[in-house]
């Protein structure tokens, strides 16, 4: 009887072992059935999005400030005949141009992006460049005319104040905007890209070439004029 009953508990120890263990089973693979692979994010198409809505990316300012100077030593007569103007008539013109540089983002698309497993390379559009201010300081400017000579009038200090501008655009490439430009627009780009995953080290944003002196002359216009 003794035998008996030790046979029929071990039986029903096996049985709830085995309910235990089935039961652990069945909840395993409803969880499995029920998991659903994640789509991976398009980083691309994330990165191109949140750029253009940058639009005009203004990255960087210039002020210059250029003092000009001119003296007239103009003549009276024609081929044969060459007098000098009596006396003499210069000028010293103050003038303080603003200069700003930005990245137009609405041309950005998927080109601009290159990615590899681990590096992302962002190319930035080309730079552009805005005279956004020119002032003419006449108060301050001035004049040396000798007895027998007229003042400059506000007309020829503001040609020789747009020669002074003109100037400024000829020496565009040593003020520095271009890399001050890329340098800006990397504060606005990385941490976007960072919390798309990619490590700051892994993170390259450039412009497409080396832009020299003549380059920038084309791209330096003035405010409410077309870009180039």
């Amino acid at each position: 009887m003794t035998r008996l009953f030790f046979i029929i508990l071990l039986s029903l120890s096996l049985a709830a072992c085995h309910n235990k263990t089935s039961g652990t089973r069945g909840d395993d693979s409803s969880a499995v059935a029920t998991a659903r692979p994640q789509t991976p994010i398009d980083t691309v198409k994330q990165v191109v999005m949140r750029a253009q809505q940058q639009n005009k990316l203004y990255t960087t300012e210039c002020k210059v400030h250029k003092v000009v100077l001119f003296s007239d030593n103009g003549k009276i007569g024609g081929r044969l005949l060459d007098i000098d103007k009596p006396g003499y008539r210069k000028v010293a013109v103050p003038l303080d141009v603003t200069l700003k540089g930005y990245v137009d983002f609405s041309t950005f698309d998927s080109t601009n992006v290159q990615r590899t497993d681990s590096m992302i390379i962002i190319t930035l559009p080309d730079p552009q460049i805005v005279i956004t201010a020119s002032h003419i300081d006449f108060k301050a400017a001035r004049q040396y005319v000798s007895t027998f000579r007229s003042n400059f009038n506000d007309e020829e200090i503001t040609q020789l104040a747009k020669q002074g501008e003109d100037s400024i655009k000829q020496h565009i490439g040593q003020y520095g905007l271009v890399e001050a430009s890329r340098n800006a627009a990397a504060r606005v780009l990385i941490p976007m890209l960072k919390q798309l995953g990619y490590p700051e080290s892994n993170i390259v944003v450039r412009f497409r070439k080396d832009y020299d002196n003549k380059d920038l002359i084309r791209r330096v216009r003035t405010l409410n004029t077309p870009a180039s």
